[in-house]
């Protein structure tokens, strides 16, 4: 029960934000949860999917329903290539899992989410040169490489989401933050799916999602409602913000994780 309602707060605070931004919150849940220490890594993986997959719904309906346009056509094909994506994405992290130290996993997962992360605060910089794809090959190969990389790195993937269709599509970080939600939902249904199958859902504690659930809906709501009314300089702000203190938290537990390891 305890980490149930722990779980409950941390969900609530972390999606809400991330939703402001198109971040999803996963990318800062799983080393929240990897900083509490109470699960393994596939078992955060699939409650940080969990609650990423019931705020992306939420979020893009709030949205949907407060007016936000959204081009179905550039949506769907994006989805296409995310759902490939998570898939392939998420073969490769039970491979990991399956031949590495959990530990290691978590390092590793923390070292290429570091660096990911400076290299999207260096592409958000105004002065960053951005292209201007419109063929629908490119938002299909685009959501591919986001969905497969999100799924490794067991985050939602947003703020790397976010980067790359501002840069490749030239788009304000509004649009961009629609699309990184919408992109995150079919993403996070192809990886849920396939761990369904392998590990199996009755690996996991399922009443802990009585706790993140309820959160989840709550925060996308919020997050949502709160995109749509603030200005894009305010949620670019807030976006930068998140990534920088999640840089910080991943520092921190790679140095946990490989203290933990070295002295194991």
């Amino acid at each position: 029960m305890g980490i149930g309602i722990l779980y409950f707060f941390v969900t609530l605070i972390v999606i809400s934000v991330g939703a402001i931004a198109g971040i999803s919150g996963g990318v800062i849940l799983r080393p929240v949860f990897d900083l509490i220490g109470y699960h393994d890594a596939i078992s955060i993986a699939f409650y940080m999917g969990v609650a990423v997959l019931v705020m992306s719904l939420s979020s893009t309906m709030k949205q949907i329903s407060m007016g936000t346009k959204i081009d179905f056509q550039k949506v769907l094909t994006l989805a296409s290539g995310s759902v490939v994506g998570g898939l392939v994405g998420q073969l490769i992290l039970n491979h990991l899992l399956a031949g590495l130290n959990d530990n290691f996993v978590q390092i590793l997962q923390g070292i290429v989410s570091i660096l990911l992360l400076i290299f999207v605060i260096i592409c958000t910089r105004p002065d960053v040169r951005t292209h201007n794809f419109r063929s629908l090959f490119w938002y299909s190969l685009v959501g591919l490489g986001l969905g497969t990389i999100a799924t490794i790195l067991a985050i939602g993937g947003g703020p790397i989401n976010v980067a790359a269709f501002m840069i490749l599509f030239s788009i304000t970080i509004k649009e961009a933050t629609v699309y990184s939600i919408t992109t995150i939902f079919f993403t996070q249904i192809a990886r849920l799916t396939l761990m369904g199958f392998d590990p199996g859902f009755g690996l996991f504690d399922m009443s802990i999602l009585f706790f993140i659930v309820p959160a989840a809906i709550m925060g996308g709501v919020i997050g949502g409602r709160l995109n749509v009314k603030l200005r894009s300089t305010t949620i670019l702000k807030i976006f930068k913000a998140v990534v920088m203190g999640t840089i910080l938290l991943n520092i921190f537990n790679v140095v946990s994780f490989w203290m933990s390891l070295s002295s194991g």
